[in-house]
């Protein structure tokens, strides 16, 4: 489209109509994702008063757009993750953020919430590709790739963009951004070692620019050692890779790959009472299991237990592949493309060992040639899938007070679940971890316990304006429409079925709205709210008939918020409340998440946080939020009623708060970071309460000058995490609907734990 075609007054009165339309369907809300510095974009801000605005205090971001936000810099990342993933290790300083589980490697999983929101609502992207799973809409930190190569990590409270493209964001968003190339050319290279075996290496080459093309590819390699006591490791091997072509006018198009590939035993999750009663590093037993064994003709029997370190492990290859196009088309038409390509097509995790008997499965477990026996074997996780997508917007400046965007996005996703039955080597480890090596009957079929293919399809559709309508005034209003259609096809087998196929769709116009004022260069108020719709897990179209047919969460965020900006301080003030229909929360079993509706949910709170400078090189921080998540009606399943009217969702807590004190002079930093989580529910009745927790984590910096002319950068960095070695349940693994043993519906909620204090040292050089 040519400059001359655009009718701006014909443009204008479609803006307008947009607004109309916001009106009549319902109230709204917009949230801008960050951009490229060389796009365009619709957020416009109070252009006119603010002018130059001041980017960071104490290395916090200064914040402008009118919805909550926080991120984590560059500088930031650098200091806070010692080893941690960025993600859950860096955003447990961010306000409202609850972590638990995982570990310093970055590579055990853990698990966060934000504002009482658990992880599988909250939007997770990177440079525009979701990182979600879509059959389960669990985010994997194996998909985050290493901290180096980021940019910055914003988290989005309330509700996603109107433009981002996930299916799970009813909470709320966390968007990574990537570190561009450099012009010129270098080598990154650090070193770290610290508590339970850790190492890791970790190299980044620029390859400089050339005639608009530049370039930087990473590998990196960890090890270590569970923390807990007996066998159980982890290691992990990353490569990434980042090519850029800028060209005329500030386009410019990046290709991002992440190839990852995990290798690691798991975790125990012990219930409140064997927290309660054994060792603090207990994990899974060293008890075997073997799949091998027997006499012809003789009925051979032995028990499963699937209590096994050597048992409990996962090993995965995850590789994500993206496009960012930024094509700016006139001087007043800007668009971006954002392809993206997921693959996830090897390794296992083996999560329970069964037994049953080889005349019901007519095969041979233990090759002792008769189908007498009963012999265990594992069942193994063997997920593939292929996912392909593509969001693409284009911004119209309509005047330099108003932006007009239209987008769309479409995601395609082809999976097979199969959990298949694999044979037990002596040392009670998978005989494979690839999915091969099925157990098979006599006519040469797979066993599986769960064999299962999927698609899932989304279009989503918007439009968006945004209208610096007054010298100190901002407002934006969007409507988008959305569909997604879950397949599935169940595959017959003796333990997985009947064959079958089912199907859902689910579709909802989302409004959103937002006005900001600017009061002075220091004061900002605004106010939001949206519409999000949030689909169930393809797992819900098979059929978990004792918790009923799923339906999709629907919410309505709205939020009032004030900041204040100085060169010396930021202070941040929001007030939120969030209405659910259909809330669902999680529950994990035998290894799978599953999902139930827990009703009408109204979750309103509190979020305060401050950063600012002090004399000598000193800065502070700090934040709180209270968050109330009361259910609104009781939970009946299979006509037994649980009283859960007016209970605190499981794994809420009530109040986070945040300090620290850091110091940074431009060649030594250090930070003292507190954090404190209140207590906590494991069940929806309330009826299990765990209580709060204080960890202390220190880090420390020294840049120094090793007297070499080729080296640009020198760093020594030292972090310790859980400073004073607190014991504590730190989050709900799996909740429950009630912890009360006299109930029908009752069964016992698991927990992560703290990882003991750990330390880890880095040293960093840049050439």
């Amino acid at each position: 489209m040519s400059r001359s075609s655009i009718n701006k007054p014909k443009m204008k009165a479609l803006s307008l109509a947009v607004y109309g339309a916001l009106f009549l369907s319902g109230p709204a809300v917009a949230a801008e994702e960050g951009e490229a510095a060389t796009e365009k974009s619709a957020d416009l801000g109070a252009i006119v008063v603010k002018g130059k605005v001041q980017e960071t205090v104490a290395d916090a971001k200064s914040e402008t757009v009118p919805e909550s936000r926080a991120t984590l810099t560059k500088a930031q990342l650098e200091k806070f993750v010692g080893l941690d993933s960025a993600v859950t290790g860096a955003l447990k300083y961010v306000p409202g953020v609850h972590f638990s589980g995982g570990d310093a490697t970055g590579i055990s999983e853990g698990n966060i919430s934000i504002r009482g929101f658990s992880q599988d609502q909250i939007g997770i992207t990177r440079n525009g590709i979701p990182l979600n799973d879509p059959l389960y809409l669990t985010p994997h930190n194996d998909f985050f790739g290493d901290p180096e190569n980021y940019e910055s990590i914003s988290v989005i409270y309330g509700g996603a963009s109107i433009n981002a493209p996930t299916l799970t964001a009813s909470g709320g968003s966390v968007e990574i951004q990537t570190v561009k190339p450099t012009k010129e050319a270098g080598l990154l290279v650090k070193q770290g070692f610290g508590s339970n075996n850790t190492r890791r290496t970790f190299v980044r080459a620029n390859l400089g620019e050339k005639n608009g093309l530049s370039a930087w590819v990473s590998a990196s390699r960890t090890t270590g050692d569970l923390w807990t006591k007996g066998s159980g490791a982890v290691e992990s091997n990353r490569y990434e890779g980042n090519l850029q072509y800028e060209w005329g006018n500030n386009n410019s198009i990046n290709a991002i790959f992440s190839v990852f590939l995990m290798r690691t035993n798991s975790y125990s999750h012990p219930t409140l009472a064997q927290y309660q009663s054994q060792d603090y590093r207990q994990n899974y037993s060293s008890a075997i299991n073997s799949s091998f064994g027997g006499t012809n003709g003789v009925a051979d029997i032995s028990s499963a237990n699937s209590n096994s370190a050597n048992l409990q492990r996962a090993d995965f290859k995850i590789q994500t592949y993206g496009l960012n196009g930024v094509f700016n088309l006139t001087d007043t038409i800007h668009l971006k493309v954002d392809p993206y390509f997921v693959r996830v097509a090897e390794g296992t995790a083996a999560v329970f060992a069964s037994a049953v008997p080889e005349s019901v499965l007519n095969a041979d477990v233990n090759g002792d040639g008769d189908l007498l026996d009963i012999k265990p074997f594992a069942g193994a996780v063997y997920p593939t899938q292929y996912r392909i997508g593509s969001s693409q917007k284009i911004d119209f400046d309509l005047s330099s007070s108003n932006v007009l965007q239209v987008g769309a996005w479409f995601d395609y996703t082809h999976a097979t679940n199969q959990m298949a039955a694999i044979r037990l080597n002596g040392n009670g480890k998978s005989v494979s971890i690839d999915g091969s090596n099925v157990i098979r009957d006599v006519n040469g079929n797979g066993i599986y316990f769960t064999n299962q293919r999927s698609k899932i399809t989304t279009q989503k559709v918007w439009v968006q304006d945004s209208w610096n309508f007054a010298q100190q005034w901002n407002l934006k209003g969007a409507l988008a429409w959305q569909h997604t259609e879950l397949e599935g096809e169940n595959v017959a087998g003796v333990l997985s079925g009947a064959a079958f196929t089912n199907s859902a769709d689910y579709y909802r116009f989302l409004p959103s709205f937002s006005l900001d004022y600017q009061y002075d260069q220091q004061n900002q108020v605004y106010y939001n709210v949206t519409s999000n719709i949030r689909v169930p897990a393809v797992a819900s179209i098979y059929g978990n008939q004792s918790l009923g047919q799923q339906n999709p969460e629907t919410t309505l965020n709205q939020e009032i918020g004030w900041r204040y900006t100085t060169p010396e301080l930021l202070l941040s003030a929001a007030v939120f409340y969030d209405q659910f229909k259909n809330r669902q929360v999680s529950f994990t079993s035998l290894g799978t998440t599953s999902y139930l509706n827990a009703g009408k949910v109204a979750t309103q709170g509190l979020e305060l946080s401050a950063n600012g400078k002090l004399p000598h090189n000193f800065n502070y921080r700090g934040a709180w939020t209270y968050v109330k998540a009361e259910q609104d009606e009781d939970y009946t399943q299979n006509g037994v009623v649980a009283d859960t009217k007016g209970k605190q969702l499981f794994n809420t807590p009530k109040n986070l708060a945040s300090a620290g004190i850091g110091y940074d002079d431009g060649r030594f930093y250090s930070n003292l970071l507190a954090r404190y989580t209140g207590s906590f529910y494991g069940d929806l009745e309330n009826t299990q309460k765990i209580g709060g927790y204080t960890v202390v984590d220190l880090n420390l910096g020294y840049y120094f000058d090793i007297g070499s002319k080729l080296i640009k950068k020198s760093l020594i960095s030292f972090n310790i995490n859980n400073l004073f070695d607190k014991e504590a349940l730190s989050g709900t693994y799996a909740g429950t609907v009630t912890a009360d043993a006299s109930s029908a519906l009752y069964a016992a909620p698991t927990y992560n734990r703290l990882q003991p204090r750990s330390a880890f040292a880095n040293l960093t050089l840049e050439f």
